[in-house]
């Protein structure tokens, strides 16, 4: 028992030196402020139908955020965490940062145009919000400016000051869309947006200036035009894999927007899957401390092999009591946060929190660590099988079932996924080899 004890005591010790906790505390905070201004924003934004219509308006930014710099954050995280000078780190920063937004530009000079004279945006509840999607267009741009400096910290193992920043971000994010809210309304939320993704994105410069990582490349670590086609291919591989994977909660609201025709009832659906989305925040902690070391390890089978099933197992540990408990507070959730006008959305909230539970638990996981080892064939060919099985289970179910049959299609289709991925790393580990992509 005491040999336990201090392999215990001696693993939380590493954990902490490698700023595991500041992460997983600093995401927590992340998500509490998070909430917050979920509870706060249903209540300034009425009636329900107004705040229908912000959902509506986010909705069209995802999809435009699922583009974001063609995927090139994600080569950051990856090669920068794979090289050992910092010249050659701060050499790939530059050219993802730069080229990526030469590219939300570039989607932007396409988008606009659809806005303003496309008839996609003139029925329904997409064009009646065609103002408010015009002035939050370049969300997505300074959402990328943020993503790419914060990832470019977690490359660099920076774990405390990752946590940080993104404590004040969410601060700055959550608060100043509210208390814009309460003088502009809905332009207020994005008007508070846009203040604080600015003010985060120099605060992360002036803090990357400070730890002295971005210094300029000497000659000999300037990228090859090899180099940078490697980047393209893994950033946009890896923009591919996410579309597929995000456009599903994504493809809710458009079926529900399209099917339903209702702004009450896409209130009722964001309040009720606000929440329980937020159990991923556990993974999204885990992912982002696991993430460089399965990217440096992700040819040594054997340790690729130990340390995937204990992550899963305490994935487990962790999430199904929290799970089990909230699905029986859900009622309690709803009426004391949202209130009773949005009592319909309870129906709702039990199976987000099993859907959301097997994405935490199994889904974001698996999906990152073969993303850090480079597995991005795999990857694609997954989520576009499970997005397209998503659209189609998710409009038979909210077509016959009502609202409610969003949560089925997405518990359904995040179980299928887990399992496949399971079942490749099984016969990767196996096998003892990645074959190269």
């Amino acid at each position: 028992m005491k040999r336990v004890l201090l392999l215990i005591n001696s693993g939380l010790r590493k954990l902490i030196d490698k700023g595991f906790f500041h992460i997983l505390i600093g995401n927590t905070l992340v998500k509490c402020i998070s909430l917050c201004s979920a509870i706060f924003l249903p209540r300034i934004i009425v009636p329900e139908s107004a705040y229908g219509m912000l959902t509506t308006v986010d909705n069209v930014n995802s999809y435009l955020i699922l583009l974001n710099g063609l995927g090139l954050s994600n080569s950051v995280l990856r090669y920068c965490s794979m090289q050992k000078t910092q010249g050659k780190k701060s050499a790939i920063f530059r050219f993802c940062l730069k080229y990526g937004v030469l590219a939300d530009g570039l989607i932007l000079v396409i988008f606009i145009p659809l806005l303003l004279f496309s008839g996609l945006f003139t029925n329904g509840n997409y064009g009646a919000a065609k103002e408010y999607i015009l002035f939050a267009s370049l969300i997505p741009v300074t959402t990328y400016l943020v993503d790419v400096y914060l990832l470019y910290m977690r490359a660099n193992l920076l774990n405390k000051t990752f946590s940080k920043v993104s404590v004040i971000y969410s601060l700055l994010y959550a608060g100043l869309q509210v208390i814009m809210a309460f003088i502009c309304f809905i332009n207020g939320v994005y008007i508070g947006r846009y203040l604080a993704l600015t003010t985060v994105a120099v605060i992360c410069y002036v803090t990357l200036c400070k730890k002295n990582i971005l210094i300029k490349p000497e000659p000999e670590e300037i990228l090859s035009w090899s180099d940078k086609r490697e980047m393209f291919r893994y950033g946009i591989g890896c923009m591919i894999t996410n579309t597929f994977s995000l456009i599903m909660p994504l493809n809710e609201t458009w079926v529900v927007n399209t099917v339903l025709v209702d702004l009450d009832t896409t209130a009722f659906y964001k309040a009720a899957s606000m929440i329980p989305s937020n159990l991923q925040y556990i993974a999204t902690s885990v992912v982002v401390f696991i993430y460089p070391y399965f990217a440096q390890n992700g040819e040594n089978m054997k340790w690729v092999k130990k340390n995937i099933w204990r992550l899963l197992a305490g994935m487990c540990g962790l999430m199904i009591p929290i799970i089990a408990l909230c699905y029986w507070l859900s009622p309690y959730i709803i009426i004391y946060i949202y209130g009773e006008n949005y009592a319909p959305a309870i129906t709702i909230m039990r199976p987000m929190w099993i859907a959301f539970g097997v994405n935490a638990i199994l889904r974001i996981p698996l999906g990152n660590v073969l993303a850090a080892m480079g597995k991005l064939r795999f990857n694609i060919a997954l989520s576009a099988v499970i997005s397209l099985m998503h659209f189609g289970l998710d409009f038979y179910f909210i077509k016959n079932l009502g609202i409610g049959g969003a949560a089925y299609a997405l518990m359904i289709t995040y179980t299928f996924s887990s399992i496949c991925s399971i079942v490749y790393i099984i016969r990767m580990t196996r096998r003892g080899t990645v074959d190269a992509e």
